[in-house]
């Protein structure tokens, strides 16, 4: 809905630039807290300026979200037609060569229909695995 310029019914989605805080951070800017799936909005960061590369890493330098996996489909139920790109990360604790695996797990939707003035949005599920 976002996607195609229209407000949620119920907005339980907040717009929060995710590379901002840590993954532990993130639950006190949902708009759901007391649950244990935190959903947000953002535009994504690009590493470099001439780049389609994405940033990952946290303004604070304490770690970074990278991809684990393949990019999978999202479909429409009905028409089975592709609708957005899905990629589940993992957040790192420390910079390389001395990073941590957390159980910090964030799935990424980016659409690929969206309206131009809202293509730049991506959803975030993030939650804490254990």
């Amino acid at each position: 809905m976002k996607m195609s310029g229209l407000e949620f019914l119920f907005p339980i989605v907040r717009e929060v630039d995710i590379l901002n805080y840590n993954p532990w951070e993130l639950p006190e800017q949902s708009i759901l807290q007391d649950d244990q799936l935190w959903y947000f909005s953002s535009a994504p960061s690009k590493k470099y300026a001439n780049s389609k590369q994405m940033a990952r890493t946290t303004s604070q330098g304490t770690g970074s979200w990278k991809i684990t996996g393949r990019d999978r489909e999202v479909k429409n139920k009905r028409s089975g037609e592709v609708i957005g790109i899905k990629k589940t990360l993992v957040f790192y604790k420390g910079r390389n060569p001395d990073t941590v695996r957390t159980s910090w797990v964030m799935n990424e939707f980016h659409s690929i229909n969206a309206a131009s003035s809202q293509a730049y949005l991506s959803f975030f599920l993030i939650y804490y695995f254990n």
